[in-house]
């Protein structure tokens, strides 16, 4: 039978070995946590800076305006993400424009709805947030790098004109 000095002893031990892992994993569910957070942040603040953008848009947007689509999408997402994403979170903008959602199809729909939309612009636009890890764990366990990406996609098309008996709350 073990003394109780011995029986102190293996306690310390089991615990000297249990306590790390038991912080890793604590670790581990704090990243999980910020980058669930952090996708939830974004897909709600690029709903928010596209409808904003549906607001603000007046009329067609010509192809020369890209530039400045992105940049509004940019500030609005940042604007709207109550600081938790900075535009320097948001590593990508991309805005392409099409003739029409029946573009991206190559005209393959013969319905008559559809060939109704085919005059109607369409974009597409593509964000792609880049976050730092909060802890230092992901770079112990080789993940080779510091931080995580998370792409999102969206469709706009028929951006309506603002005209003066439209109501905005």
């Amino acid at each position: 039978m073990p003394s109780r000095r011995a029986a102190r002893g293996a306690l310390a031990m089991e615990a000297a070995f249990a306590l790390p892992v038991i912080i890793a994993g604590a670790m581990m569910f704090i990243e999980l946590g910020n980058i669930g957070l952090t996708v939830a942040m974004g897909s709600t603040a690029l709903d928010r800076a596209t409808q904003q953008l549906r607001t603000q848009t007046t009329g067609t947007v010509r192809p020369a305006d890209v530039g400045s689509l992105e940049r509004r999408l940019r500030h609005g997402m940042a604007a709207v993400s109550h600081r938790f994403l900075d535009e320097t979170d948001i590593a990508a903008v991309a805005v392409e424009r099409f003739t029409s959602l029946d573009a991206m199809n190559a005209g393959r729909t013969t319905t008559a709805s559809a060939a109704a939309s085919r005059t109607v612009p369409a974009w597409r636009i593509t964000v792609e947030i880049r976050k730092d890890f909060i802890t230092p764990l992901p770079r112990l366990l080789g993940t080779g790098g510091t931080a995580f990406r998370y792409q999102y996609q969206v469709w706009l098309d028929n951006l309506p004109a603002l005209t003066a008996n439209m109501k905005q709350d």
